[in-house]
């Protein structure tokens, strides 16, 4: 099955991604106008746009950040994310085909999507080692 558009040369990648991904811990960083999701030693995704799903309900998303919502204080995104991710593993990834969603699936049930919002931009890249492995937008991973 062909995962990706024809200008993507990246079905290889996709299938490999797991194997990279699975085991790793997540440690979620907020930046100027972007967060940064650490993936193990190796690996970071930059995105603007992700939720993490607990069992039966969302724990805390990329929009929550700063909303007040009748609150005490506002929501700590990264610390209620990060916290909620303390010790779990990456059990398995998917790649959605249609979309570009990336979906992290925990050890401790908890699911985190990392969303592909544009039809025409990398909504979400993937660095290895501080260098460049890939990005989602319109037409699949390049």
């Amino acid at each position: 099955m062909k995962l990706f558009g024809k200008q993507s040369q990246t079905e290889a990648y996709a299938t490999e991604l797991p194997r990279l991904l699975v085991g790793q811990q997540v440690v979620m960083r907020r930046g100027e106008g972007q967060w940064s999701i650490a993936i193990g030693k190796s690996f970071v995704i930059t995105t603007n746009s992700w939720r993490l799903i607990g069992a039966k309900s969302i724990i805390v998303t990329s929009e929550d950040d700063g909303q007040q919502f009748g609150l005490p204080s506002p929501v700590d995104a990264e610390t209620k994310a990060t916290g909620a991710l303390t010790g779990a593993s990456v059990a398995a990834v998917e790649m959605d085909t249609r979309t570009g969603d990336c979906t992290l699936q925990f050890t401790n049930a908890l699911v985190l999507e990392i969303l592909t919002w544009s039809s025409g931009y990398e909504t979400w890249q993937l660095y290895r080692d501080s260098e460049f492995f890939g990005a989602v937008g319109n037409g699949g991973m390049r």
